[in-house]
């Protein structure tokens, strides 16, 4: 058996006062609130740039709309295909290969029923007449 010697039962606990407890309280609140502000900040940040995304989106749309409708009512769209445009190097210019048609003299042509973005702000459009 152990014998039980007055050293072992000395305590090892360290004792803090209360005031230095208080002030490690105070000190934690100060830190999280700061964080809180911080975050909140960043959320805003965050918000405003998906509010101003979301409104880019909405006039991207609207332009949209506008590129269906001039590709349904011009006059140079025949059979659904541009014929004002002789589109040279689709890559270049962002048009996907998949929307040209080459016609028998070697000349590409946009299919706008595909891609009607073409149309949005096309200098060239017309109404068709009846």
């Amino acid at each position: 058996m152990s014998s039980v010697t007055e050293d072992n039962l000395k305590p090892n606990i360290v004792l803090l006062s209360t005031s230095d407890l208080e002030q490690e309280i105070r000190q934690l609140t100060e830190e999280l609130k700061n964080i809180k502000d911080n975050n909140n900040e960043e959320h805003k940040k965050i918000y405003a740039m998906v509010d101003n995304i979301t409104r880019t989106l909405n006039w991207i749309n609207i332009a949209k709309s506008q590129g269906v409708w001039k590709s349904k009512t011009c006059k140079h769209a025949i059979n659904f295909v541009c014929q004002a445009w002789n589109i040279s190097d689709e890559s270049k210019l962002g048009i996907p290969s998949d929307v040209i048609v080459i016609n028998d003299d070697g000349t590409k042509r946009v299919v706008v029923s595909k891609f009607s973005e073409i149309c949005i702000v096309c200098p060239l459009y017309e109404a068709r007449r009846s």
